[in-house]
C-alpha cells in the first residue's frame, strides 16, 4: 500500500514505516517529514480530491500572483487536506478527525473530511471569523471555540475521541503545499524562477515547509539549477522566528502592537518552527515583520486590483511591495493564500437549510 513512501527524520535520519498518528520520530522527536522514493508526490496521497491545485498565476508587471483563495474552500490548505484524507483512506483509517485552526484549515478539514466519510471535530478560537465558524459547521463539523489560538491548539491534542491530524505537525500536510513548487517552475520557467523572490506568509510555517519541500526535490532533481530566495513575513506581536534563532528582520509598520487585522497569523509558537527556521535559512535568511497600517493600505490595494483575499496575503505583498520599492528584487511572486469571502456576515436562509 505504501511501497516506496516512508517518513523520514531530517534531523537523526531514521526512516519509519507510515501509520496513523506517527508525526514525531520516535528517537529524537523532530518532527518528520514524507519521502516518496518514486514520483513527486506519491500515488497513495492522491486518493481523494475535491479539484484542489493548479490555481492561476496572473502577472502585474513585475509582481506575479498565484491565487490560492481559488482552491475548492477558498485557501492553499485544501492541498495539504487532500492529501491527509488520501493517506488516512488508503491506510484505512475510520477515527474522528481532530483538527485546530484559526479558519482556514479547519474549513478545508471540514469539507474534504466530511466528503470523504470521516465524522470531523475543529477546535477554533473563540474569536473565530463567523464567516468561518459557518462554512466548518455548514460542511458537518462539530466546531468547538476555545479560547486563543493557542488554547484551541492545546484543547485538541487533549481530545481522545479520535485522531489528531493538525495541519501544523502532520507530515501528509506539508506534501501537498510542496506542490506549489513544481506549479510555479511551470508557469514561470526555470529563468523567471531564479530571478524571482518569493513572500510567504507564515503562521504554522506549512506553505513555506511545503515551498521549500518541493523546491529541494526539484533541485535534488535538476529540474531547477538552484534555488529561488524566498522571505518570510510574519504579523507585528506575532513573529516567533525571530527568536529561534540570527535572522535579518525588518520591520513594517510594527509599532510593537499586536496585529489585530491578520486573524490567522496570530500564532506565537509553531510545532514546525525550528524546521521552519532552518528552511528560511537556507532559502533566504530573511523575515519582515509587518503592522496593520501597511497590511490594510495593501489590502485596499489588492481589493481594488480585483483580488477578493483575505488579510494574511496582505502582509506578503505589502513587504514584497517594500523591498520592490527598494530596488531589492527584481519580480516577486506572491501567494495569494485565501478568500476574503469568509469574512462576509453569514445571515442567509443557506445556513438555516444547512443547520447553522
Amino acid at each position: 500500500m505504501f511501497k516506496d513512501l516512508v517518513l523520514k527524520c531530517h534531523k537523526c535520519g531514521k526512516e519509519y514505516e507510515p501509520k496513523p498518528g506517527l508525526y514525531r520520530c520516535p528517537k529524537c522527536g523532530e518532527p518528520l517529514l514524507v519521502e516518496s522514493k518514486t514520483e513527486f508526490i506519491h500515488p497513495s496521497l492522491k486518493k481523494f480530491s475535491l479539484g484542489e491545485g493548479g490555481s492561476p498565476l496572473i502577472n502585474r508587471g513585475k509582481f506575479y500572483f498565484k491565487l490560492e483563495y481559488l482552491n475548492p474552500t477558498g485557501s492553499f490548505k485544501d492541498r495539504g487536506a487532500a492529501t491527509v484524507i488520501s493517506y488516512l483512506l488508503s491506510s484505512g483509517e475510520s477515527k474522528t478527525l481532530i483538527e485546530d485552526s484559526s479558519g482556514n484549515a479547519g474549513i478545508a478539514y471540514s469539507c474534504y473530511g466530511n466528503a470523504a466519510g470521516f465524522k470531523v471535530k475543529i477546535y477554533v478560537p473563540s474569536d473565530v471569523p463567523e464567516g468561518k465558524y459557518a462554512i466548518m459547521r455548514g460542511c458537518g463539523s462539530e466546531v468547538i471555540r476555545a479560547g486563543t489560538r493557542n488554547d484551541a491548539h492545546k484543547a485538541a491534542l487533549n481530545d481522545s475521541e479520535g485522531i489528531y491530524v493538525g495541519h501544523t505537525i502532520n507530515p501528509y500536510f506539508i506534501e501537498g503545499t510542496k506542490a506549489i513548487a513544481k506549479e510555479l517552475l511551470k508557469e514561470l520557467g526555470g529563468k523567471r524562477l531564479k530571478e524571482s523572490t518569493i513572500f510567504v506568509p507564515v503562521a504554522s510555517g506549512t506553505l513555506m515547509l511545503g515551498l521549500w519541500k518541493g523546491l529541494k526535490e526539484l533541485l535534488n532533481a535538476n529540474e531547477i539549477t538552484e534555488l529561488p530566495k524566498v522571505v518570510a513575513v510574519q504579523a507585528c506581536g506575532y513573529d516567533y522566528l525571530s527568536s529561534l534563532g540570527t535572522l535579518k528582520v525588518s520591520r513594517l509598520s510594527c509599532g510593537g502592537e499586536k496585529t489585530h487585522f491578520a486573524d490567522a497569523l496570530r500564532l506565537t509558537k509553531g510545532e514546525r518552527g525550528h524546521q521552519t527556521f532552518e528552511a528560511i535559512k537556507e532559502l533566504s535568511g530573511e523575515l519582515v515583520v509587518v503592522g496593520d497600517s501597511a497590511a490594510e493600505e495593501s489590502y485596499r490595494e489588492l481589493v481594488k486590483s480585483g483580488f477578493l483575499i483575505e488579510p494574511t496575503s496582505s502582509l506578503a505583498y505589502a513587504a514584497a511591495k517594500r523591498y520592490m520599492n527598494e530596488g531589492l528584487i527584481n519580480y516577486a511572486v506572491v501567494p495569494l493564500t485565501g478568500s476574503g469571502l469568509k469574512y462576509i456576515p453569514v445571515e442567509h436562509k443557506l445556513w438555516k437549510i444547512l443547520g447553522v
